[in-house]
């Protein structure tokens, strides 16, 4: 029971240095900042920054203790409204914002410290006095598109569009830049969640054709490795939870997609000066190759840890350490000749930083 306590204990403690919940505004007594059981639309409970006008402060995390990860703005004015649709830590959250002007944006709330790897960030933006206000919520580097918020809202559940924007984030070098401005009306900040998701990859030895040619002129679709007798855009590898060195705070997955038979996930220290032409694909991770184990896919996807291979990724490829590089692929049976005469393919492959 004790060791169970433990572990839990150092789950939690891990997704709470890296998780943060940020309540905008001047946080009177009147509305205060939500419960820590007010998991807000990120289904994330948690202590609740205070942040008020100026909109600078050092965050703590969701058990409430310090860390070093910093916020600014570039606009210090704030406002208080009076709701008459919302109750409880729904008024709290939204009744205090910080006010956009129209003229002068967008304006910009910079994150910094933060651990590299990728995020899920919710930016409440909702200007309840006036039901027409939208404000426009845009995060450099994410995939996701700049998003307008605003509508009529009544409270929980909260509602993407209407009371917040969704944008996912690959944090490399500690920093998450957001530009909000208001569009019909005075714009509104209300709060922000920052969910950590896993690890920081980056993705390495394309058969997209933007780096070496596949063997056969096998191209994949963008970001995936050279194409396979079954699937045209190849074989993609990804990663989530958490590259942490140690039991506990290791809760990395790789996943394979796309992957027409049995796949070898092995990892390398480090990688070859150009592509190696191999079978139907490209092997880069070709310095210190660790085997890690091998997955037959469940349908078109094969995931390590998985089936008979359940080690952890830290145990498997010991000896690994915080601050340690490693670089992965997926080496998979493709039993139908149709490039060379090899019956074998590769994914692309994903450099992983370890962290705690």
């Amino acid at each position: 029971m004790m060791r169970t306590l433990i572990l839990l204990a150092l789950l939690s403690s891990t997704a709470a240095a890296q998780s943060f919940n940020i309540d905008v505004g001047s946080n009177l007594i009147i509305f205060p900042v939500p419960v820590s059981s007010y998991a807000g639309a990120a289904a994330q409970p948690g202590v609740w920054n205070s942040l008020p006008s100026p909109f600078s402060g050092t965050l703590a995390d969701l058990n409430g203790a310090p860390t070093s990860v910093t916020t600014t703005s570039t606009q210090s004015s704030s406002y208080n409204h009076f709701p008459s649709t919302l109750t409880g830590d729904d008024y709290n959250l939204m009744v205090d914002i910080q006010s956009l002007p129209v003229i002068g944006g967008p304006w910009s709330w910079t994150f910094n410290g933060l651990q590299d790897g990728n995020y899920t960030l919710y930016t409440y933006a909702w200007a309840p006095e006036n039901n027409g206000v939208l404000t426009r919520v845009a995060v450099a580097g994410s995939p996701d598109p700049a998003q307008n918020v605003g509508g009529f809202w009544t409270g929980s559940p909260h509602v993407l569009g209407t009371t917040y924007a969704l944008h996912h984030v690959n944090v490399m070098g500690g920093q998450i830049l957001v530009q909000v401005e208001g569009l019909t009306a005075s714009g509104a900040v209300n709060a922000f969640q920052l969910v950590f998701t896993g690890a920081s990859s980056a993705p390495f030895c394309l058969g997209d054709g933007t780096g070496a040619a596949c063997p056969c002129g096998n191209f994949g679709s963008a970001g995936n490795g050279c194409a396979n007798s079954s699937f045209a855009s190849g074989t993609r590898l990804t990663a989530t939870g958490n590259p942490g060195a140690s039991a506990g705070t290791d809760t990395l997955v790789l996943t394979a997609t796309n992957i027409p038979g049995p796949g070898l996930f092995f990892q390398g220290t480090g990688l070859s000066a150009s592509p190696i032409a191999f079978g139907d694909g490209q092997l880069c991770a070709a310095v210190g190759i660790v085997r890690l184990g091998v997955v037959f896919p469940t349908g078109s996807t094969a995931s390590y840890p998985g089936g008979l291979t359940p080690n952890p990724i830290h145990i498997a490829g010991a000896p690994i350490a915080n601050g340690d590089v490693r670089h992965y692929q997926v080496w998979y049976r493709d039993a139908v000749s149709f490039c060379t005469p090899a019956t074998y393919n590769l994914s692309q492959g994903l450099s992983v930083t370890w962290g705690p």
